[in-house]
């Protein structure tokens, strides 16, 4: 089972304390999830790979950050469908 330090990295995220996980429409008009943190530039991914994290997160017990993302994606699904 993956710590969530591996999670993270693999999926192109530093192991900080997240500030902010919230949807993000890129210049292109794509729904992606963005995780802001106290210190440097946010990093934003596409929404199937957050779905894909957020899954991961759920089973290695880091529910209150899948949850973040789950609510985001719900969001993002939402402005999608406008």
């Amino acid at each position: 089972m993956p710590t969530l330090s591996k999670l993270l990295l693999e999926n192109g995220l530093p192991d900080l304390p997240v500030l902010l996980i919230e949807p993000h429409r890129n210049h292109r008009g794509i729904w992606r999830i963005k995780f802001s943190y106290e210190m440097g530039e946010p990093f934003s991914m596409a929404a199937t790979q957050a779905s894909i994290m957020a899954s991961s997160l759920h089973e290695i017990g880091e529910v209150e950050l899948a949850e973040e993302i789950d609510d985001a994606m719900r969001i993002a699904a939402r402005y999608a469908s406008m």
